[in-house]
């Protein structure tokens, strides 16, 4: 029986659009499907846990799947859409963020999605149509807030603050429910204080954060210094403990890079701008972008979770986003400076072999798999 297609989405922030593509899964060919025009500012995406559609295949579920964009252009916000079998989406409705954002991501309870605000340096939850209908709630995570990640055993919720050098942790089953957010710990701004922190090392500017399957492991790429940091985990705690700090960018003669904004300047190529990072759903490789110099860095995990250098492949101009389609087999990255996206075969030792390559909208950032790790 052939396998059903996945479903790409990818953000196009300098076009204002979301496209649509297809993966083949068995030989990692790339379709474009449609484009949904007029998102302007489309930064991140998310499809909402339980979408009917599971792929791109002609004939898949005619209700389709949802998928979230949040959209920072004029007054910031989440649009809801809803994306057919043949990848043709429609927005259905719009749902106000209480700031900008540059990461979301539903939260797996179904409470609503978390948005990480990079200029406003906070992390929200937001009640969503069809997640939650719950309160809103903020918390305290630090200057350029990048990211969020609730453990596997959903018991915490993790965040980076990338001007702040800084990983939080937040007690996601006391901190998130409705009828304990009076009781839980508050910041000067009434936003929910961490349970707890780690000082990433200062200058690094920590960015994105994964965890692996079992949860007592967390990776950390650093946008400032091209470093990966491994923690363990305690699940009973939340707390991380450093075990390595790596190089991604070894030999490329780079400088650390400054902590971006609209308002600074651009330092120009020399420097480290280190973007995504992703694990196999297996958890045997992980890879890493950098965005100067074009290129995808490549890890075997061991079994203790620390890492060993394998590779570095040439990808396209700016790779901001990255994903990996549910199997495991395809590497996707998109370039913002090259409007591509290229499929990449991973092979058993970890390498990566092109295989296919499409054309996108402008500046694409942000590439999401339906059912994609």
């Amino acid at each position: 029986m052939t396998e059903p297609r996945t479903l790409l989405a990818i953000a196009c922030p300098g076009a204002g659009a979301v496209d649509t593509l297809a993966l083949d899964p068995t030989t990692g060919q790339l379709e474009p499907l449609a484009t949904v025009d007029g998102l302007g500012g489309a930064s991140a995406l998310a499809f909402a846990p339980g979408g009917e559609a599971r792929g791109a295949s002609p004939g898949a579920s005619p209700a389709g799947t949802t998928l979230y964009a949040a959209c920072n252009e004029g007054r910031p916000r989440v649009v809801v859409l809803t994306v057919d079998g043949r990848g043709a989406g429609r927005v259905r409705e719009d749902v106000p963020l209480p700031a900008s954002s540059c990461f979301i991501v539903p939260d797996p309870a179904g409470r609503g999605l978390f948005s990480a605000s990079y200029g406003e340096g906070r992390l929200d939850l937001v009640p969503v149509p069809g997640l939650s209908a719950g309160p809103a709630r903020t918390f305290a995570t630090g200057r350029n807030t990048h990211c969020a990640a609730v453990s596997p055993d959903g018991r915490f919720l993790y965040a980076t603050a990338l001007g702040d050098d800084r990983l939080s942790w937040f007690p996601a089953r006391e901190a998130l429910v409705e009828s304990a957010l009076e009781a839980s710990p508050q910041a000067d701004d009434g936003a929910a204080a961490p349970g707890g922190s780690v000082a990433a090392a200062p200058g690094s500017g920590p960015r994105y954060l994964r965890l692996n399957a079992a949860g007592d492991r967390a990776y950390v790429v650093h946008e400032r210094t091209g470093e990966i940091a491994v923690y363990a985990r305690d699940a009973g705690s939340g707390e991380l403990e450093l075990l390595e700090r790596v190089s991604a960018v070894e030999g490329l003669g780079l400088e650390p890079g400054p902590v971006r904004s609209a308002e600074t300047p651009d330092p120009g190529p020399g420097v480290v701008w280190a973007a995504d990072l992703r694990l196999t759903p297996d958890c045997r490789f992980l890879y890493t972008t950098e965005r100067s110099t074009g290129t995808v860095a490549a890890f075997a995990v061991g079994a203790d979770g620390r890492l060993g250098y394998l590779s570095r492949t040439e990808t396209e101009a700016q790779p901001c986003g990255a994903a990996l389609d549910p199997s495991g087999r395809f590497l996707l990255v998109a370039g913002e400076g090259s409007s591509h996206v290229t499929a990449y075969r991973i092979g058993q030792d970890g390498s990566l072999a092109p295989v296919s390559r499409a054309a996108t909208s402008a500046g694409p950032v942000w590439v999401e798999v339906r059912g994609g790790a």
